[in-house]
């Protein structure tokens, strides 16, 4: 509260009127209690507190890193005193923003709009405002938290990387879930007509019965399927590698969604999605990960995955592992259609298993650039 000029005052003030006392001396004593006066008086001014109502929008408040967002900050003075100029703190996840406020009379509002930094990926609170008070003097400072808050989702930056080259559903049927892409040649259901749908599938005998235009619901029932597993634990990353694996796994999850072909991601820390999540809430997902220490470790979580899934593709993207930790996961060829082996970060070692692809990138760029490479030959 007491600024360091005040703590100054405090000990000056203190001084003199000791000094005073103690010597007799009145000028003395009349110096330390003006100066102390001075003191509360400062108190009193800082502590009458400003009547502010602020409103905040955050624009967009879903971005991918490095694209740009702003806050949008109305500040109006409510109360009946006139607020001083001066320069406010608006929170942003664990940093502040300095914004200048100009002098408010009664009733008077000012716009503002900030630049929110968005270099990397997270879900951060923006706000609220903090009004920093002073007397004239510089003596008293504090500071009033404005309660209300937005919040700024940054998702993963993403790379173009081609679809899994296999992991095919042997379903001839189908998957009875409608995941499937349609126009393939395999009897799924009869569904109700719809502007656009080829008449050539129109279920006459149905149609005449439901009194209403039936089609044939047909699937490719020969669709890529992936599974992701994403490592998350702390201690295999070094410098960037976490948020290269993010990206990179970001990455594939979107390339599946393009595609329409189902895919599920399951991390070391317990997290699993598939395709029923819409792309932005899996972003929004992939955005608030953060790199855990106690999380289960690949083989226990590649085994228990490979017991309840079949027909998959599995790309495990991880970071700097033990050479036990590869040698066990150059089993899983035999488990799954096709197996990719994703590390990232720094490697002085090269690592080859049989059957199963290794990717060794320093960073998601070049991870992009050795899964495209791979997949497309």
């Amino acid at each position: 509260m007491f600024t360091r000029n005040g703590r100054a005052l405090i000990v000056v003030s203190l001084a003199l009127f000791t000094a005073g006392w103690l010597l007799r001396y009145g000028p003395l004593v009349i110096i330390g209690a003006v100066l102390a006066t001075a003191l509360v008086a400062a108190v009193v001014l800082v502590s009458q507190r400003p009547s502010l109502d602020v409103q905040r929008r955050v624009v967009p408040d879903r971005v991918t890193a490095g694209q740009d967002a702003v806050a949008h900050l109305r500040i109006t003075n409510d109360g009946r005193r006139i607020l001083r100029d001066g320069v406010a703190l608006e929170r942003f996840g664990d940093g502040l923003i300095p914004l200048t406020i100009p002098q408010l009379q009664p009733g008077q509002s000012v716009e503002s709009i900030e630049r929110l930094p968005t270099d990397r990926r997270g879900v951060f609170q923006v706000g609220p405002l903090v009004i920093n008070r002073s007397d004239p003097f510089g003596l008293v400072r504090k500071g009033d938290w404005k309660a209300s808050s937005a919040t700024l989702w940054v998702h993963p930056l993403l790379h173009d990387v081609a679809a899994f080259p296999s992991g095919l559903a042997r379903d001839l049927d189908g998957p009875s879930s409608g995941e499937a892409p349609e126009g393939g040649v395999a009897f799924q259901n009869l569904r109700e007509y719809v502007v656009g749908d080829d008449r050539r599938l129109i279920h006459w005998r149905s149609s005449a019965r439901l009194n209403k235009l039936m089609v044939r619901h047909n699937v490719d029932s020969h669709q890529p399927r992936s599974l992701i597993v994403l490592d998350t634990r702390a201690d295999v990353y070094t410098g960037e590698g976490f948020e290269d694996a993010i990206r990179a796994a970001a990455s594939l999850t979107t390339s599946s969604r393009k595609g329409r072909f189902p895919f599920k991601v399951v991390t070391t820390c317990g997290r699993t999605y598939d395709q029923s999540f819409p792309h932005s809430h899996l972003m929004d997902e992939f955005a608030g990960l953060a790199a855990s220490t106690n999380a289960s470790t690949l083989p226990e979580l590649v085994t228990t995955m490979a017991r309840s899934q079949t027909g998959f593709s599995a790309a495990v993207i991880t970071g700097t592992n033990s050479v036990d930790e590869l040698s066990y996961l150059g089993r899983l060829s035999s488990m799954f259609d096709a197996v990719t082996i994703c590390r990232l970060g720094p490697h002085t070692d090269a690592v080859e298993l049989p059957g199963t692809v290794v990717i060794n990138a320093g960073n998601s760029s070049e991870f992009a650039k050795y899964w495209n490479r791979k997949v497309r030959r």
